[in-house]
């Protein structure tokens, strides 16, 4: 992977996945289409995977595997066990799970993990020893609460648009504790991936 990519190049791709999505979202005229997330998924994955080594590639599909097997589980429990929330309009279900979201968690959650290693590369590169300290810490901090706020306010988005409902006592402060600690579970199962390569590098 090349440390030369600009921090713009960073900032733009940061700026399509976390907002990208919430603006089209946003209540409006526009009828929601449930393609648009998986497709804007699949453009951020292109962009990291083009630039990206295959040790990173191997690394980015078993998270993406891993996010997407995690939430069928978990909205399944959801909906099907406890009746906290559901979906529509939806192309295909899968039990109760829309095919886009699948697809958005495996595309998704491998750009995102692209997405990261490359960052970290960037900044080791920059801040030489001292980035594995605080500054690191503090990175992953706004990640977390970045996804936190952000899918709670996609999911607020799309309860308006009434394609999605909450039930049963669950809110959006529910799903901002759900986010944040499933992109806590990546973050954790991110750093052990990289640390058993490095390991066997050795």
């Amino acid at each position: 992977m090349s440390n030369s990519r600009s921090i713009y190049h960073f900032v733009f791709e940061f700026v399509i996945f976390f907002f990208g999505l919430g603006v089209f979202m946003v209540p409006s005229g526009m009828p929601f289409n449930w393609w648009i997330i998986p497709l804007v998924s699949l453009l951020l994955f292109l962009l990291e995977q083009r630039i990206s080594t295959r040790g990173n590639l191997e690394i980015a599909l078993i998270m993406g595997s891993f996010l997407l097997t995690f939430d069928f589980a978990f909205e399944n429990v959801g909906t099907l066990l406890f009746g906290y929330w559901g979906t529509r309009g939806s192309s295909l279900f899968v039990l109760a799970v829309p095919i886009e979201v699948m697809l958005t968690c495996f595309l998704g959650g491998a750009a995102w993990s692209l997405y990261v290693m490359s960052m970290h590369t960037l900044f080791v590169s920059r801040f030489q020893g001292r980035f594995n300290g605080p500054l690191r810490l503090y990175l992953i901090l706004l990640d977390l609460f970045f996804f936190g706020v952000g899918g709670a306010v996609a999911e607020w988005s799309l309860v308006q648009r009434g394609v999605m409902y909450y039930a049963n006592g669950w809110i959006s402060v529910y799903a901002f504790i759900a986010y944040f600690a499933t992109w806590l579970m990546l973050h954790i199962l991110l750093d052990a991936l990289i640390r058993r390569r490095q390991n066997s590098a050795r």
